[in-house]
């Protein structure tokens, strides 16, 4: 078959992509026992920060904490625990002098594991510790700076003790969410109940807070099963709106964004929508609570799909207004696929899958790119060149052993990269070498044999879902036609053109 040429694609799982982005550098840090990342960000001065807990009970790292530069070295690191009690960090932001970490460790004033908070110089050195009462076990899973200079926690309270013995608890079934406000030193200013058995991760809104959670549901037919939850509050905390999303069987949500347009991304993993065993799952949400789309993809290298768990753990939206979701591929059974150069089945990798506004895939992709290990996605952040930081569970990246905190940094999106500079809207062209100009007349060739011939849309970027122009279908085969561009708006669009299950897109820059 031949290609539109102006297409630069990766082939992948039957599909037509952008090229994904390189693995710049990946690098792990950690403690001679056993640790596991969570969450992370890429910090102000360039670095990345991590946090996550240790994995053996008999050390002290129940919250580890990692600070690197920008290039992956080890600045520093801090723990917080109590040797043969187990618990876990959760999550991290930084604020102009520092970070504020959040975690559940034991607290030997009560005897049992509790909400943990702490707040540490650029230098990583403590400021202060704060234990919250929890009444049974509890701990702090999310964390936002609030608008006027304290800080927005979310997470569970009131857990029976095994979630103690657990460290990480991925899902708290019997627990009770919960809002907790504190000013800047970390005091307790007020506290509300949610209607979840807990907060996983919280966002400051214009006028309240908004909490993304995992819920046990009953639905006539498919008796109870686990759902997608999003609540809104006003600024005291007081629930305003609790909505509801998924299919008949179990979704489990691990993170959410906030979306340009006023809406919400939420990223985690299902086995409902027809999929077979554990997909990711990426859901867009309006400003009204009202879902827009959701998107499942899974079994990035071809293995079978019986055996695969994709589950996604981190899920943001991109400068160009579409978004990225993360996490690992992997099975967990006695099967063993093989034959894709990244590795067997067994062998865990981390899966990134790059979509646009409405949900269509733009590239996906497994690090590292060949077999070398375990290294199963976590979290996943933004970094200030356009590019990703990935934060990693990783085996293969030593010393120290044997389990580290993988810093994993991929280049910018290729698909982000301008190299034009337009002065009229109606003379613009695509990103690239292709060869003729979108004039407000101009002629637009392509080249493709399938059967059922070609279809021609451009997407705005913008937010919307829906294509600005579509040129319908066009005959196959080598044809060019005249297309008139002089009635769109200003902005950032998608050539795409589509044949079938294959599609080729390509990024053009149109501006004032």
């Amino acid at each position: 078959m031949k290609h539109w040429i102006a297409a630069t694609v990766l082939v992948l799982a039957g599909t037509l992509h952008a090229q994904a982005p390189e693995m710049e550098w990946f690098l792990g840090q950690g403690t001679n026992t056993e640790e596991h990342v969570h969450e992370g960000m890429q910090t102000s001065d360039g670095g990345y920060i991590g946090i996550g807990n240790g994995i053996e009970a008999s050390s002290a790292d129940d919250m580890l904490i990692i600070k690197v530069n920008s290039n992956g070295a080890l600045e520093w690191q801090q723990q917080f625990g109590t040797a043969g009690r187990r618990g876990t960090g959760y999550c991290i932001i930084e604020t102009d002098d520092g970070y504020i970490a959040g975690g559940a460790i034991f607290d030997p004033a009560v005897e049992r594991t509790q909400r943990f908070l702490t707040k540490l110089d650029l230098d990583g050195e403590v400021i202060w510790e704060r234990f919250y009462s929890s009444g049974g076990v509890g701990g702090i899973r999310g964390i936002d700076a609030a608008t006027d200079g304290g800080f927005i926690l979310t997470g569970y309270k009131n857990a029976p003790n095994f979630a103690e013995f657990q460290g990480f608890v991925f899902i708290v079934d019997e627990g009770d969410g919960f809002l907790l406000k504190v000013d800047d030193a970390g005091e307790e200013e007020w506290e509300q109940n949610i209607d979840a058995p807990q907060g996983t991760k919280v966002r400051q809104l214009a006028n309240g807070f908004a909490v993304c959670s995992t819920v046990w549901e009953y639905t006539p037919g498919s008796g109870d099963h686990q759902d997608f939850c999003l609540i809104e509050t006003d600024e005291d905390g007081v629930t305003l709106s609790r909505w509801i999303y998924g299919g008949g069987e179990d979704e489990h949500l691990y993170d959410f964004d906030l979306c340009s347009d006023g809406g919400y991304i939420l990223g985690g993993h299902t086995t409902s929508y027809d999929v077979v065993n554990w997909d990711y799952l990426l859901m867009k949400i309006d400003s009204e609570g009202v879902e827009e789309w959701h998107r499942t993809f899974g079994q990035p290298r071809g293995y079978d799909a019986e055996y695969i768990h994709d589950e996604a753990y981190g899920v943001r939206e991109t400068s160009d207004g579409g978004f990225i979701i993360c996490g690992g591929s992997g099975d967990e059974y006695g099967y063993s696929g093989s034959g894709h150069p990244a590795g067997p089945s067994d062998e865990w990798k981390a899966y990134l899958v790059k979509t646009n506004a409405s949900g269509t895939t733009v590239w996906e992709a497994v690090y590292p790119p060949v077999s070398e290990g375990n290294n199963a996605g976590e979290y996943i952040g933004l970094t200030e060149d356009g590019g990703y930081i990935v934060f990693v569970d990783s085996d293969s990246r030593t010393p120290p052993e044997p389990n580290n905190f993988g810093f994993m940094k991929l280049a910018p999106d290729p698909t982000l990269e301008y190299q034009e500079t337009i002065a009229n809207k109606l003379d613009f062209k695509l990103h690239g070498n292709y060869p003729n100009p979108f004039n407000p007349s101009t002629v637009i060739s392509y080249s493709m044999d399938t059967p059922g011939g070609v279809r021609l849309e451009i997407f705005s970027l913008q937010g919307t879902s829906e294509a600005a122009i579509d040129l319908g279908v066009r005959p196959a085969g080598s044809h060019s036609f005249h297309w008139d561009a002089g009635d769109l708006p200003a902005g950032i669009y998608v050539y795409r053109l589509i044949s079938g299950p294959h599609s080729a897109a390509r990024k053009m820059l149109l501006l004032p």
